[in-house]
């Protein structure tokens, strides 16, 4: 059952509008009617005959009438005013949470995700010849530092989830990335990946935003090491 405030409000009010207007309508013709017997009263006469002497007799009454429907025309606006500006609430509110309903729903999906891939690289680690398929490195890297390169990749993938998702401001990020970058398995690792990732990522995205801080932190824990390239 819909609980829209607005749409139960709409019926009171077109009954209240409608109940005023017929209200003006009977006040206009008992007036109308009152101003014929008094006039009547006043100047002996008999009651008016004909449409023109009725016509007459309600000219009193038609300022008074006319003040009437404009109040009534008036009160008309606002309501429809209200009614609208209740409507834009409701649809705000509305788009606010659709949009809230689409990040929680992408959170979630970028969790699925996340989980399978650190299945995906445990299963790397441990196994050698799955980490030939994964693997970009060179063919004469050790066992050992192939599987350091794996979780490093893991390491830096936990830091990117932080910053996409909001759950860590830029300056965390960024502190916490200058700390991993003193690690030379971090830093020989990006030296590895960061030109391809430079190709597959699109400017302006988060992802490349965060691989913009990791290159930063790698530039400023080797200084005496820049590549012509950087």
């Amino acid at each position: 059952m819909s609980s829209n405030p607005a749409g139960r409000a709409a019926p009171a009010r077109a009954l209240i509008v409608a109940g005023l207007i017929l209200i003006v309508l009977a006040v206009a013709a008992v007036l109308g009617l009152a101003s014929i017997g008094a006039a009547g009263l006043v100047t002996g006469t008999q009651a008016p005959r004909g449409w023109d002497q009725l016509s007459d007799a309600f000219s009193v009454v038609n300022g008074i009438f006319s003040v009437f429907a404009l109040m009534v025309v008036g009160l008309t606006l606002w309501v429809q005013f209200k009614e609208l500006r209740m409507q834009r609430a409701e649809l705000r509110m509305q788009r606010e949470a659709t949009e809230k309903s689409q990040r929680e729903l992408h959170r979630s999906s970028e969790a699925v995700y996340r989980e399978l891939h650190m299945h995906l690289t445990e299963l790397a680690i441990n196994d050698e010849d799955l980490a030939e398929v994964w693997s970009r490195y060179d063919s004469d890297l050790s066992p050992k530092l192939r599987k350091q390169y794996f979780y490093a990749n893991l390491v830096l993938n936990y830091h990117g989830l932080f910053y996409r998702t909001g759950d860590r401001d830029e300056r965390y990020v960024k502190a916490m990335l200058l700390d991993q970058f003193e690690n030379p398995v971090i830093r020989a690792f990006w030296g590895e990946v960061r030109q391809f990732r430079r190709a597959m990522r699109d400017s302006g995205t988060p992802e490349r935003d965060f691989d913009l801080l990791c290159e930063e932190a790698y530039q400023a824990t080797r200084p005496a090491e820049r590549d012509s390239d950087a």
